[in-house]
């Protein structure tokens, strides 16, 4: 009987060869092409979360504009001014708006809305700083979190730490997303996409008295420049009746960051490149359609 040689390879170590060049570089390839396909279905599960997230935020902005106007008889505006001298010579427009929600309003008293110590500050409110406004209230005395308005009928927006004659705050605002893009001191509220630096926009209709084109928008160096609330109707042609017409409109800028111009929106028709690019508006999302526009 012959001796094994002990250097002599058994078949279970033959068959524990080492993979090949080639063969490794099939493995990594078929690695590389799972991971592609992969990656982009993990961004799109990630995106439908964020959009998710971002479409109950602004039902639950609705619910909180609703219970405004249970209170105060109608939505906020999307384009005030307020005047904490009680000798300024309020205009028509933001008069008549605070007589209607405060019909006991004393414009002849002094106000701190800002709790800044003086009392001779005009604060223009545009649609964003509206929403913030209307649905957080003033400042408390810490400048730090909305507190509501004052069940005063002659001042609402006294300035308070706290306690239970206030009405509001109707939303909860998380502060980490206040901004304020055009440096005027007047909140802003960005959504909850990452990075978001385009805050929600708001635009009443008046209870169905009409947008206002003088109300929307323009900060080229941020890409807001909306030209028109949303229509229905074909991108491009005539303008349509307005979505919410008797109520209003909310906006997000969708993950991209950019509103666009607004305008006619179809959802069985895409939105056109030319001759100015709407296409990105396709992620929008809006209180008037249950997705992101498309």
């Amino acid at each position: 009987m012959k001796n094994r040689s002990p250097n002599a390879p058994s078949a279970s170590q033959h068959n524990r060869r080492a993979f090949t060049l080639i063969e490794l570089m099939i493995v990594i390839v078929i690695i590389l092409i799972l991971i592609g396909l992969l990656v982009p279905a993990i961004g799109a599960v990630r995106l439908r979360a964020q959009q998710s997230q971002v479409r109950t935020e602004i039902a639950n902005l609705d619910a909180a504009l609703t219970s405004f106007k249970a209170d105060f008889g109608i939505y906020p505006p999307s384009y005030i001014k307020l005047y904490e001298s009680g000798g300024a010579s309020w205009d028509q427009h933001s008069k008549a708006l605070v007589r209607k929600m405060w019909p006991q309003f004393n414009f002849a008293l002094p106000k701190d809305i800002n709790n800044d110590g003086d009392q001779t500050d005009v604060f223009e409110l545009n649609a964003g700083e509206c929403l913030v406004f209307f649905l957080g209230g003033v400042w408390d005395t810490t400048n730090k979190t909305p507190n509501g308005f004052s069940k005063n009928p002659a001042n609402p927006f006294l300035v308070a730490t706290g306690g239970t004659n206030r009405r509001g705050p109707y939303f909860e605002f998380d502060s980490a997303r206040f901004t304020d893009i055009d440096g005027d001191s007047a909140a802003e509220y960005k959504d909850a996409f990452p990075g978001q630096q385009v805050p929600y926009m708001y635009f009443s209709s008046y209870d169905g008295r009409g947008y206002r084109k003088s109300e929307l928008p323009s900060i080229p160096a941020l890409g807001i420049n909306m030209t028109e609330v949303y229509h229905q109707g074909t991108p491009g042609q005539t303008l349509g009746p307005v979505y919410k017409p008797k109520s209003y409109q909310i906006i997000s800028a969708g993950a991209d960051g950019q509103l666009g111009f607004g305008g006619n929106y179809d959802p069985d028709k895409n939105f056109p490149s030319t001759p100015d690019d709407r296409t990105v508006e396709a992620d929008n999302i809006t209180n008037f359609s249950s997705g992101a526009l498309k």
